[in-house]
């Protein structure tokens, strides 16, 4: 017998080799725990419910590595929710910087966009009725509103992909992007429209040739005015090459005073060629290349009909039953299962990760925070 095995005996040690089992000690996993998926779910769905304030239209989540993919699957377990968030709420992730930003137009902003988007279907309409080659390129100039926009990430795996969702956006059939993109925001937000533009224009590689932004007054003060902001690229040349860059060509330039007034702004002015990449408006010279005017009197008046609607909401008509008339239902159906198997289990792990998080966790940024689109 060794001394080391009589020494263990003397003192009744036993040697980690007769073990049968080692020591209890936590498994080792891989999963991760995404902090942001719960918050992010619970807004969409509050938001469904109609418990989430229109002022609250903008939210910032920095996400961890991953968890956007996490995000999309539980989304698409949830059926009735992955369609309403595809139809009502517009959201983009950032994935340089692995952010998303939950936008959710109010009524003011459908308002406004309906209006943009009428006027300038009746602009293309009118170039459609002819018979040059400005009426055969307008004919295939479509209106995509809010379509899933896509771009790939410079310097990252060919799987790494950006995700935007535009206001309102006007796109040629053969043209892989937008020509046209439409955005409405607020004034506190007017920064991050700008950084918005800039990832629509550049990634694109300035196939989207024009972004258009509608900033919107809104605050305790009761201002009424809103300005119009427009960007596109412009090559600069440089000692060491050629650059393309973001300008903003029209910045600020107020189209409605406080008071709810026109000025004597000119309003919107495109260019036919402005609806596709520059690969498809080669034919689009001189006096083909027309113009779609939006005068700041009919903007105004897309706006002023927003605000009269949402005043005018509790005095529409209609209709009313006479007294003692019952209403029949048909009978109720068992409750359909849930969507996701794992329903359960996401709602307790939900109401975990609310508990353990604190107030103070910089990871979450409401619309009251300043907060940017950069890192």
């Amino acid at each position: 017998m060794s001394a080391l095995q009589t020494l263990l005996k003397e003192q009744h040690i036993t040697p980690p080799s007769s073990f049968v089992d080692p020591p209890l000690t936590p498994p080792p996993t891989d999963k991760k725990i995404f902090t942001q998926v719960p918050r992010v779910l619970t807004l969409f769905r509050e938001r469904k419910a109609g418990t989430y304030g229109e002022r609250d239209s903008w939210a910032v989540f920095r996400l961890a590595i991953g968890e956007y993919d996490e995000l999309e699957r539980q989304l698409e377990r949830e059926e009735s929710l992955w369609g309403y968030v595809k139809d009502k709420i517009h959201y983009d992730f950032f994935a340089r910087s692995n952010r998303l930003v939950v936008r959710m137009p109010t009524s003011r902003h459908e308002y406004l966009i309906e209006g943009a988007e009428n006027a300038i279907r009746c602009e293309l309409n009118r170039i459609r009725c002819g018979s040059d080659k400005a009426a055969l390129f307008a004919q295939k100039v479509l209106l995509a509103r809010s379509t899933d926009i896509y771009f790939p990430v410079d310097d990252a795996p060919t799987t790494t992909e950006s995700k935007h969702v535009p206001d309102a956006s006007f796109r040629h059939a053969d043209a892989k992007y937008p020509g046209i993109i439409i955005e409405v925001s607020y004034s506190q937000k007017r920064k991050d429209l700008g950084r918005l533009a800039e990832e629509y224009l550049l990634d694109s590689d300035a196939s989207v040739r024009v972004v258009i932004g509608f900033d919107i007054e809104y605050g305790g003060k009761g201002s009424r005015k809103a300005a119009l902001l427009v960007w596109r690229t412009r090559v600069f040349h440089t000692d060491d090459g050629d650059e393309l860059r973001v300008v903003q060509e029209i910045a600020d330039e107020v189209f409605r005073d406080d008071q709810g007034n026109p000025t004597d702004h000119q309003g919107l002015r495109l260019q036919l060629s402005d609806f596709a990449c520059e690969g498809l408006t080669e034919d689009l010279v001189g006096d083909e290349d027309q113009e779609i005017l939006l005068p700041t009197q009919q903007l105004c008046q897309y706006l002023t009909a927003a605000e009269d609607e949402m005043r005018r909401r509790g005095m529409l008509v209609k209709n009313s039953l006479p007294p003692g008339m019952k209403k029949r239902k048909r009978s109720r159906t068992p409750p359909d299962k849930m969507t996701s198997d794992d329903e359960a289990k996401y709602v307790e792990r939900e109401q975990k990760v609310a508990k353990c998080m604190s107030d103070d966790d910089p990871d979450y940024e409401q619309t009251s925070m300043s907060s940017t689109l950069s890192e």
